[in-house]
């Protein structure tokens, strides 16, 4: 079992500027239900319930319970105390406290991700790496035509790519607060060659869209992921939930 440590509350900072990324494995989603299950609502409790396996309910209650955790020490009040809803795309909301503070959570097999700023639009998604998958068929529909073609001329490098385009594209349109809903294939992300590797950026209608900092994560061999903020060269950390926050404040490399 991974080694689950949460963060002090009293220790939370969030200055302008800055994102930070916090990382939960499944190996710490035992602990994790353990010690953060009695701050869910009495829906959020239905919810996890209603999960079929138990691993899924108890994934849900330690990504919700880390979630209020970590808005609760952000806002300094009691994570069972936050009110939360959800949108009509399906992403978390902060009704009470009412804080100008953006947050975006998602998960795949083998870790979530929950990513803080504040006074912005925030997105973040991770995949796994899946063989088997019908490259050109899962992009229709969400990939805009100059992201089709990058697809097409990958060619042996194509999972790749369709993982790359695709995590930019859950990451900015979870920023924007559209989801998948729309039409997707009115964004385009693209390398910024300017920025340097590791970096991209988003076009809407053929227009660059300015202010902007986004860049992929890697988690391993196997995930991916895409993180999407609206502020020009924000700061972004990384933290697991393995040592005492004073000493796993590390600046994110880009990758």
């Amino acid at each position: 079992m991974t080694p689950f440590v949460l963060p002090e509350p009293a220790r939370l900072a969030l200055p302008d500027g800055t994102v930070q990324l916090w990382v939960l494995d499944d190996g710490q989603v035992g602990p994790a239900c353990a010690q953060l299950g009695h701050t869910l609502a009495p829906g959020e409790r239905a919810r996890a319930l209603a999960y079929r396996h138990a691993r899924h309910c108890q994934g849900y209650i330690a990504r919700r319970g880390l979630l209020r955790w970590l808005i609760g020490g952000y806002l300094h009040c009691q994570p069972e105390a936050l009110r939360l809803t959800a949108s009509a795309f399906g992403k978390p909301v902060l009704q009470w406290p009412q804080a100008a503070l953006a947050f975006s959570v998602s998960h795949t097999d083998g870790m979530a991700l929950l990513a803080f700023a504040r006074d912005c639009r925030l997105g973040v998604d991770v995949e796994r790496r899946a063989g088997g998958l019908d490259v050109p068929g899962l992009g229709r529909g969400i990939f805009s035509a100059r992201e089709m073609q990058a697809l097409a001329h990958a060619r042996h490098g194509s999972a790749d790519t369709l993982l790359r385009l695709w995590t930019r594209k859950e990451a900015l349109l979870k920023a924007l607060g559209t989801g998948l809903s729309g039409d997707p294939t009115v964004y385009t992300t693209e390398d910024d060659r300017q920025r340097g590797a590791g970096h991209w950026r988003a076009w809407h209608h053929g227009t660059a869209m300015a202010g902007w900092t986004c860049i992929d994560l890697a988690f391993g061999e196997e995930i991916r992921g895409a993180l999407a903020v609206s502020r020009a060269d924000a700061c972004i950390s990384c933290h697991p939930l393995a040592k005492p926050p004073a000493r796993q404040r590390n600046t994110l490399r880009d990758t």
